[in-house]
């Protein structure tokens, strides 16, 4: 045990005189310090060669999808239903002229019978009154004649009077035969005088009952409800036997050839959803608004893909939202069921809620940037010589993932991709350019 921790004493003891030894020899033969000078050889960056180009904007909106025309199916006319159209139910398709349902017609059958009756006895009374007026007047020219045959024997006996022909008494008889037949004359001028307004009272009574079949062949008519277009019905609570009332709303239908899409745009996005038109005035009506629409692509992702329908903008509205001061505009999409191919492609349907790209105006000789080459206060970045040129630009339009504009740069400058921490005009850099595929990653990406 103790020979052992004599070897430990005495390895220790030379290891110790062999550091002495080492220390004294570097310090007597000290050695002079070599200076490295770093290379300076800048930060490498990427780059991507601008070139000018034609761009046409997409402008994108969100929106729900709904009908262009719908209506509510409201009965005009009370009573039972007894026939409704297997179509006529929430989801069916309807037929431009189909009947969607009708209403038992018997009461209305009967009031339109009833009505022509009155009116058959309105004409007969009309033409008995005629009759009766032509007959008044044949008695009255009858009276007449027999008045002018009394005064004429009345006038010869006052002469012979005079004469004293006749006696006092035949001069009386012949006076009042003249009175009786004057009297007369007035009887029948009175018949004939009572007449006109009888008959003015029967015509009025004529057309109030003619207006009257109209209203009741219209209710008849009524009594079944025809599809004004080829329609989809949104919902139906109508069955057989229900008994419904005259303004009751018994389902809604919508036309299913046609569908659009209202969306909100920011005003400076709308601007650019416009045709240019030069030398045009202000529209002044729809027709010369068109020319100013463009087409616009609808898309709907769904299952992990994404389906697209073709439409076109047709309305815009008439001024600015008041709680969101944006400018609404109506995308309309024809044919929304034509694509439809199953277990492929949906057919566009009433609430989907939908993205919307409206293709607006090209502008020639533009550059286009990614969004996040651009820097604070609208300046980019470019690899001139080597080194860091900071330039402002005039910036066309901004959209989320670009930016346009067309002044300040060189066709073939080298527009710097990268983030710079501490960036400074002139500062030294290397550059490493991009392709087109790379430049369009440049905003995730960084060196």
């Amino acid at each position: 045990m103790k020979s052992r921790q004599n070897k430990i004493l005495v390895s220790a003891a030379v290891v110790l005189i062999l550091g002495i030894a080492l220390t004294v020899f570097l310090v007597r033969n000290p050695r002079e310090a070599v200076t490295v000078e770093p290379v300076k050889r800048g930060r490498l960056v990427r780059t991507l060669r601008l070139k000018k180009q034609k761009k046409t904007f997409l402008i994108n909106a969100f929106g729900s999808v709904r009908p262009r025309n719908e209506i509510k199916v409201v009965a005009e006319v009370s009573g039972r239903v007894i026939r409704r159209s297997d179509g006529f139910r929430d989801g069916g398709f309807i037929k431009k002229g189909d009947t969607l349902f009708k209403i038992d017609p018997v009461d209305y059958k009967l009031a339109v019978a009833q009505r022509e009756a009155e009116i058959a006895q309105l004409t007969a009374d009309i033409s008995k009154l005629l009759q009766e007026e032509n007959n008044y007047r044949a008695d009255l020219a009858i009276a007449q004649r027999y008045l002018d045959v009394v005064q004429n024997e009345l006038k010869r006996n006052q002469r012979l009077r005079k004469q004293k022909v006749v006696s006092p008494g035949k001069l009386d008889i012949s006076l009042q035969a003249v009175l009786r037949q004057e009297g007369e004359g007035q009887r029948i001028n009175n018949l004939i005088s009572l007449v006109a307004p009888n008959l003015a009272q029967k015509k009025a009574a004529l057309d109030v009952t003619r207006a009257r079949l109209e209203e009741a062949r219209l209710n008849l008519i009524r009594t079944r409800i025809i599809a004004p277009f080829d329609a989809r019905v949104r919902n139906s609570n109508l069955a057989v036997g229900d008994y419904i009332r005259e303004g009751n709303t018994v389902g809604t239908i919508y036309d299913a050839s046609v569908l659009e899409v209202p969306v909100s745009l920011p005003v400076e996005d709308a601007r650019w959803a416009f045709r240019r038109i030069e030398g045009q005035q202000f529209p002044r009506t729809q027709d010369e608004l068109q020319q100013y629409f463009s087409s616009a692509k609808i898309t709907w992702s769904r299952f992990g893909e994404t389906f697209e329908w073709q439409g076109r903008v047709t309305l815009v509205g008439a001024g600015l939202d008041e709680a969101t001061r944006a400018v609404t505009m109506v995308i309309e999409v024809p044919e929304p069921f034509k694509s439809w191919k199953p277990g492929k492609h949906p057919p566009l349907t009433v609430g989907m809620f939908v993205k919307v790209g409206i293709v607006g105006i090209t502008l020639q000789d533009v550059y286009v940037i990614p969004r996040s080459a651009l820097r604070p206060g609208d300046q980019i970045y470019l690899y001139r010589g080597g080194v860091l040129d900071m330039l402002s630009v005039k910036v066309i339009r901004k959209g989320h993932g670009e930016v346009v504009f067309e002044n300040g740069v060189e066709e073939g400058d080298s527009l710097i991709l990268s983030v710079i921490p501490a960036a400074g005009q002139g500062m030294k850099l290397r550059a490493l350019e991009e392709g087109p595929r790379q430049a369009s990653r440049a905003g995730k990406d960084s060196p």
